[in-house]
Formats: structure tokens, C-alpha cells, sequence
């Protein structure tokens, strides 16, 4: 798909920029799937970052009438971003991951690499026990008692990749 091919996640794009309406129809997967008598004429899709080798799409139908206009494209580009937090928060809250604040999060990727209290409140420019305090917080919030266990629960639901 193109989203792949360009590694362009911010545009949205619509069939009608690869193919032309008879294209479309004559187009075996279009014809068995999609062709049902004025159903499901025109579509737009958004891809949003996900692990290589899977995709993430909102695809976004319009039966007969019109095609999606550059409006409707620029008003998918803006909203994008704000629809791939409300999925990542969605998903947090499904696997009961604790939001933390953006200082916790430093904190906890930095615990998870190794370092130490100092070594955390040297790079933050804070004091040793204001790392403590955050770890304490953490845990609290995570329900559990180890920098291994709270960053398992935590780091592989956070949003690295920049979606604008």
C-alpha cells in the first residue's frame, strides 16, 4: 500500500488517486467485495505507526454522490494525530496501564536502562530524592515493586513513534 511504499503516514489518501472509476469496478478484489449496487462508491483511508510488518488503517466510506474532496483530506491529515492518541489511550486502558505523568515516564526509561537514582537525577537535573519520590509514584500507580515490572507494564504501550 502506499502508506508503506512512501513511509508517509500524514497523508490521507482516497482509491481515486491510484485508480480511475472504471478501474475500480473492473478490479476483481473491488468487484467481489466492495460493488454492491451503489454501496461503498468512494473511500479514504489514514494509516497510523504500528510495529513493522502490520498495519493500522481508518478507512472512511461514502456511498454514491460525490468523491472525498482536498477538504475532507486536509480535515483527515488534522484529525489523525488526535485519533491515534484516542487508540493508544484506548488500548492503555484495555491492558489497565496507569497513565503517568511525562516526568514519570523519563524517569521509568531511564530506571529501565540501568542507571541509578543518581545517575537518573544527574540527567534530569533533579534532586536524588525526587527520582525516589517519581519511582515511588510509579509504583504505586503500576501496582507493583520493581523497576523490571513497572517498565514491562508500562513501556511497550507508550506512543515512540511521531504520528504528525
Amino acid at each position: 500500500m502506499y502508506h508503506e511504499r512512501s513511509n508517509d503516514l500524514s497523508e490521507a489518501i482516497k482509491f481515486s488517486d491510484f485508480y480511475t472509476r472504471r478501474e475500480l469496478d473492473a478490479h476483481p478484489l473491488w468487484a467481489e467485495m466492495f460493488n454492491c449496487e451503489g454501496d461503498a462508491r468512494h473511500c479514504m483511508l489514514i494509516s497510523m505507526p504500528t510495529a513493522p510488518g502490520r498495519t493500522r488503517r481508518l478507512l472512511l466510506w461514502r456511498n454514491n454522490g460525490r468523491d472525498f474532496n482536498e477538504r475532507d483530506r486536509l480535515l483527515m491529515r488534522v484529525l489523525r494525530p488526535h485519533v491515534y492518541e484516542v487508540y493508544l489511550d484506548s488500548q492503555r486502558r484495555l491492558n489497565k496501564v496507569p497513565k503517568l505523568s511525562k516526568r514519570e515516564l523519563e524517569v521509568l526509561q531511564l530506571a529501565a536502562q540501568g542507571r541509578s537514582n543518581a545517575e537518573i537525577a544527574h540527567e534530569l537535573f533533579v534532586a536524588v530524592s525526587t527520582v525516589r519520590k517519581h519511582m515511588e509514584n510509579i509504583f504505586d500507580r503500576t501496582g507493583v515493586r520493581s523497576r523490571a515490572a513497572a517498565a514491562a507494564l508500562v513501556l511497550p504501550h507508550l506512543s515512540v513513534p511521531d504520528v504528525r
